[in-house]
């Protein structure tokens, strides 16, 4: 909750998410997002729990042998949180998304488990068509993957590491303009002097720097900005006032041009195929008022800071002042665009008072569809750069190699490598020997000179034998219901779009095809 808010918990509690299988990573992720409180799952799956089960499932028991997966893990993972609804269908995930979108509509998000290539790529079709996010997740032996696909994914509230802020330094609005000329520094005692913000040390800083700049707005070079750290110094009465150490460590910010974000800009000239939704809607009015103030909503925000409580309040009130007369601007767009687009029901003041709030980091993400991803294409055309990403040593693309050689085997022979072998290298060499070959066609398809797929990663792959590990499954799980949470909540910047996990070393890399 103090992470997503309550805003984000209502989201979460709204939530009704379809599981596909019912493994140890299927259920891991599930806990995960039960414990937090999600609304509603469902779990698809027509296993049986079977004694391999009970060695990687931390939700069957012996004696839920023979009974139905889907019921033993739902009721199972029910009792962790009895505020959440569960169910479960008796039904092969394959037929149900053979079911095409009647049988996922009612659905807000889908966790596909250990789904074949071709299954996944017919479930992503349909996700594509109902917008709705996917998130599928394959664990062998060691290693695994997490794919992310939704269609479009709007997100008001990326919260980047920033502490840049949105204080206006460089060009004070008028409010603030007047209350850093009301205090003059010469006449203030010790104590008050003291006490000064640091937002009204940079600006008068930075209006001492422009009077001797020959009409130069900001310092550019590292002597400039060292004259405005001088000037900073300058004013300073004792070593001892924190006010200006404060300024002294958030200089930078003075001397920052003001500028609206590459990816808000993205977001403010985009054509969404939804203009109807309340984030589309707010995003089109926050368009008009840049156009009309070439600056984006003021977040209305203030960081701590010595100051007296006078001046701090006094200064909070003009920050929050000013975001709530552009906020009053921003619904007064609104107005126009829901009559413009015959939209009836007003947008929720407090979604268009966040969407101020944190226009600065508003995003929109589009993933590459399964269907893209398996048909290898140029990184003109948005593929990886398979030569750079194999000249690395670094790099996690065998291990993406040899999983994806392992779906092609599995739609092939009907099972994953080594799953039918014995334990011994002989046994295992035919298998082997085919996986070669199937991976070095995958190689190829790439039409990529000097690439060749790890020898040693699919005798690896083989020798797991289409087993599933708990503590792979547990870390796997644990990524892929965090990034469930940020696609249900809209909040945070979801991983684009693949990432491979390797257990063996403990890596993992973020790949986008």
């Amino acid at each position: 909750l103090r992470l997503w808010g309550p805003h984000g918990q209502r989201a979460l509690m709204e939530a009704h998410i379809c599981v596909l299988g019912g493994t140890a990573v299927a259920t891991e992720t599930l806990k995960n997002l039960v414990l937090p409180g999600i609304g509603r799952f469902t779990v698809v799956d027509s296993a049986h729990v079977e004694s391999a089960d009970l060695g990687n499932n931390f939700f069957v028991e012996e004696t839920d042998l023979g009974k139905p997966r889907a019921q033993v893990v739902c009721n199972w993972l029910q009792e962790l949180n009895p505020d959440v609804k569960g169910a479960y269908l008796e039904k092969d995930p394959k037929a149900a998304v053979a079911e095409s979108r009647a049988f996922f509509e009612p659905f807000s998000l889908v966790v596909a488990c250990q789904l074949p290539e071709p299954v996944a790529e017919q479930l992503g079709a349909i996700c594509q068509e109902l917008n709705i996010a996917l998130v599928c997740i394959t664990s062998l032996g060691f290693v695994g993957k997490v794919r992310l696909f939704k269609a479009e994914h709007a997100v008001c509230e990326t919260k980047p590491d920033s502490e840049l802020g949105d204080l206006r330094l460089t060009d004070p609005f008028p409010e603030l303009r007047r209350f850093v000329d009301s205090i003059v520094m010469e006449s203030l005692d010790d104590m008050q002097h003291g006490h000064v913000p640091y937002v009204v040390i940079l600006i008068k800083a930075i209006d001492a720097w422009r009077k001797g700049s020959d009409g130069k707005k900001l310092p550019t070079t590292k002597e400039e900005k060292d004259k405005i750290k001088q000037i900073i110094l300058g004013m300073r009465r004792s070593d001892a006032e924190q006010n200006f150490a404060e300024a002294m460590d958030s200089a930078y910010k003075a001397w920052i041009p003001y500028s609206i974000p590459d990816a808000v800009k993205e977001v403010l000239e985009l054509q969404t195929s939804n203009p109807k939704s309340d984030f589309w809607i707010v995003a089109r009015a926050v368009s008009q008022f840049v156009r009309d103030c070439g600056k984006l909503p003021l977040a209305g925000s203030l960081p701590d800071m010595t100051a007296t409580t006078d001046w701090y309040v006094k200064l909070q009130e003009i920050y929050s002042s000013r975001a709530g007369g552009d906020c009053a601007a921003i619904n007064a767009h609104i107005a126009g665009i829901q009559r413009e687009l015959g939209v009836d029901g007003a947008v929720s003041s407090e979604f268009v008072s966040r969407f101020c709030q944190n226009a600065q980091y508003a995003e929109v993400f589009k993933f590459r569809t399964l269907e893209d991803e398996c048909r290898p294409c140029s990184t003109e055309e948005g593929g990886v750069d398979l030569a750079e990403e194999a000249s690395d040593e670094e790099s996690l693309i065998q291990w993406y190699l040899a999983l994806r050689a392992a779906e092609k085997f599995r739609a092939e022979r009907g099972h994953l490598p080594g799953a039918l072998c014995g334990d011994g290298e002989a046994a295992l060499s035919s298998d082997v020997a085919a996986l070669t070959v199937m991976g070095t066609s995958l190689v190829d398809s790439y039409k990529v000179e000097g690439v060749t797929i790890d020898p040693k990663m699919l005798e690896e792959v083989v020798r797991y034998g289409g087993c599933e590990l708990h503590t792979t499954s547990s870390v796997l799980a644990g990524i892929a219901s965090q990034e469930v949470i940020k696609l249900l909540t809209k909040q945070y910047s979801p991983l684009n779009n693949t990432l491979i996990y390797d257990g063996l070393h403990g890596k993992s890399q973020v790949l986008e095809f």
